[in-house]
């Protein structure tokens, strides 16, 4: 069952089934939250994920500081070659600065413009001069539909090894070096992260084409973080990644057949640290779930090369899409578009490691994710295809209380329970968890105390 047969079962069952924007729109909401309800409160076999996750280990190099500037001179920084897929691994990380006046000073790396240039979270408010710094990436962030964590182990020490379970006030209980570097023990949860979005699109200008077609482009702008600093990619290898922002108010444009979008950036200042993308939609096309803006013809105002969609804080460069509804109704097309992936959220859990690596090195994680909206008819649902029903079930529960009829409402709530125990029967395997009597810590050092309450953890 995929979405467009989920709409057509619910206008079955309720007899009404309107050729309406408006109505689907507000009907895919409900069968996409209906869905989440579904999936989000059990650990189900099929929305389990193992993925193995980047861990980079601190870093020291020598840096040279302004007073009163954000700009940072140095060499051999890790910064990529690529338009296509720009960035730096060190971008986000944590810098840690002592002057010659023995003052100490943190900023977050904004972004990494070059091998010999970077650009710091606020100006340098210390003495201008050059200094050997540390940065740390302690947060390991975790991919946006990640809900929560089964497991975590460290794959480098042969048969991988289970990572303990520490909460940080346990591992402040415990007197447990924070910046101490080794083999992992245990992972903490952290505080996450969130990557604020634009308020409207900007930079988008009307310019003249030839046959493209009249049709409707609804366009989207996001703010990124770290292009290339993810711990676990969300898209597919040969393009932009990073920590990607929920989306602006839309903007809509109704072209012409000789009109087309072209996207410019405005510059902001470096020391944010966002990169922009652009995400549309168009109706005419069938293009119902927000697809990336790629350059099809060259920068503007850069080098030609064509695939750019990531553009850092300097701006500068024009993208110019193929925004034909020819080309926006191709196979070819519809087959390589990058599809906006974070379901506009735009958060992202991290945990942090006990001892922290002290080697770059991979992070075994078993996490139960959220599932993919449903936009488009030819989504599937995450629920298997024998238990899909219930997703339609939950939604005409909510759909018959919108309309003042609790008693449909009510019947649809004993099928859709009917079969939810089904699928916990078929598909939820019992989830082993320790109990563990009283704190983990005995106030001096990290081991079992016999006295107190008694805990379950996963």
């Amino acid at each position: 069952m995929n979405l467009g047969d989920l709409i057509s079962f619910c206008g079955n069952l309720l007899d009404y089934d309107p050729t309406n924007a408006t109505y689907r729109e507000q009907l895919v909401a409900i069968l996409n939250d209906a869905q989440t309800r579904t999936l989000t409160d059990r650990p189900w076999d099929f929305s389990m994920r193992d993925r193995t996750l980047k861990v980079y280990t601190d870093v020291s190099h020598e840096m040279s500081f302004v007073n009163g500037s954000a700009t940072v001179a140095g060499i051999n920084f890790p910064s990529s070659p690529s338009a296509i897929k720009p960035g730096s691994r060190w971008d986000r990380g944590q810098l840690t600065v002592t002057d010659s006046n023995g003052a100490t000073f943190q900023y977050l790396v904004a972004y990494v413009k070059s091998a010999n240039q970077l650009f710091i979270s606020r100006d340098f408010e210390g003495v201008t001069g050059t200094y050997t710094v540390t940065l740390k990436f302690r947060d390991v962030y975790l991919p946006s539909d990640c809900m929560t964590v089964q497991n975590v182990s460290d794959p480098e020490v042969g048969i991988p090894a289970k990572a303990l379970f520490l909460s940080k006030w346990e591992r402040e209980d415990a007197n447990l070096d924070p910046d101490l570097l080794g083999t992992i023990e245990a992972y903490l949860p952290s505080e996450g992260k969130r990557t604020p979005a634009p308020q409207v699109p900007r930079g988008v200008s009307v310019v003249a084409g030839v046959g493209q077609g009249i049709r409707t482009i609804n366009v989207y702008m996001v703010n990124v973080y770290g292009p290339a600093a993810t711990n676990y990619p969300v898209y597919r290898p040969e393009v932009s990644d990073g920590w990607e922002s929920a989306f602006s108010k839309v903007a809509t444009y109704t072209l012409a057949d000789n009109q087309t979008l072209t996207f410019t950036p405005e510059a902001i200042p470096s020391a944010t640290g966002f990169y922009r993308r652009y995400y549309f939609t168009c109706p005419e096309a069938n293009i119902l779930a927000p697809v990336r803006v790629r350059d099809a013809l060259g920068e503007q105002g850069g080098p030609p090369v064509i695939g750019v969609d990531t553009i850092d804080p300097q701006g500068g460069v024009t993208l110019a899409p193929n925004l034909a509804l020819s080309h926006l109704e191709s196979q070819n097309f519809q087959s390589t578009s990058i599809r906006y992936r974070h379901d506009q959220s735009a958060a992202y859990q991290s945990v942090q490691l006990y001892p922290h690596p002290s080697a770059d090195q991979g992070l075994n994680v078993r996490m139960v994710v959220t599932p993919q909206r449903m936009m488009e008819d030819q989504d599937a649902p995450l629920v298997p295809a024998s238990y899909a029903q219930v997703i339609a079930y939950a939604a005409l529960e909510n759909l018959t209380l919108k309309v003042d009829n609790p008693a449909l409402s009510a019947v649809y709530q004993r099928k859709k329970d009917t079969l939810y125990k089904g699928m916990e029967q078929r598909f939820l395997q019992a989830v082993p968890r320790r109990i563990i009597k009283g704190t983990p810590t005995a106030g001096y050092k990290f081991m079992t105390n016999p006295y107190g309450k008694l805990t379950f953890i996963p």
